[in-house]
């Protein structure tokens, strides 16, 4: 599969709009899940069909809501709302009609949309889908690798709109991740990053590709462009030689 050129330029209000939307998923899961010890009810799972809450219970049903990134609808319980039709805040304006229809008055938390523009690109939404299941699908590969320790559901983080693996390789509160940014106000550009807390001392001492670095302005990890995979003889090749010595790191590790 060839991967797709993220310009942000172009990307920028879609992947807004696309934020604002995990964001009403994300309060929506948040009324209605239990906690979390290391917080996983805030995170949002990648389907086939796109971008999924967690499974809830309404009135006593397993339910999930969907951002369908195939037909570009918002999917919950019998009702859809379609994308480009409906900005964010009409989105959850209408998520809490629908959940009032079913006698459901439990307070869903209005998020805090974008500031900037945020408008639904059908082909923008596409590429951003087709890097997002690329991405998710090297995650679950790293994931089945990773034998020891306690490893994270693969999860988006709606606050941040990233997505991220993570290990606790002595089930305590050391950890390393990997995660993918669509870009933000340190990188303004998307990117996968890696990062261990606490951070080991000898952690900036491991060997990245050519293509990577190391990161120490707004967070300090490891920095691989997204747009540097994409355009790669083989990307998944690179995902593997930037991911994979940390972890082995940390797999061999013994714990003091």
């Amino acid at each position: 599969m060839d991967l797709p050129d993220l310009e942000l330029d172009k990307l920028g209000p879609t992947r807004d709009y696309l934020h604002d939307a995990a964001k009403i998923l994300g309060k929506l899961q948040q009324a209605f899940l239990p906690k979390s010890p290391r917080d996983w009810h805030y995170g949002l799972e990648v389907t086939l069909r796109g971008i999924s809450t967690q499974q809830f219970e309404l009135n006593g049903q397993p339910t999930k809501a969907l951002i369908d990134l195939v037909q570009h609808k918002l999917r919950l319980g019998d009702q859809n709302w379609r994308l480009r039709e409906n900005p964010p805040a009409q989105l959850f304006t209408e998520v809490g009609k629908w959940l009032t229809a079913q006698g459901i008055d439990t307070p869903v938390e209005e998020p805090q949309f974008s500031d900037g523009v945020a408008e639904f690109d059908h082909e923008q939404a596409d590429a951003y889908a087709a890097a997002l299941w690329w991405i998710d699908q090297q995650f679950r590969q790293l994931r089945g690798d990773l034998t020891d320790g306690v490893t994270a559901p693969i999860l988006l983080y709606p606050h941040h709109f990233d997505l991220s693996l993570v290990l606790f390789p002595w089930d305590d509160e050391r950890q390393v991740a990997v995660g993918w940014s669509t870009g933000d106000e340190t990188i303004p550009e998307p990117y996968i990053y890696l990062t261990a807390y606490p951070e080991p001392p000898d952690f900036k001492k491991t060997e990245l590709p050519a293509e990577a670095q190391w990161q120490s302005e707004g967070f300090s990890g490891a920095v691989l462009l997204y747009n540097e995979l994409a355009k790669a003889d083989n990307p998944a090749e690179l995902f593997r030689h930037f991911t994979e010595p940390i972890f082995s790191t940390f797999r061999t590790t013994p714990k003091k």
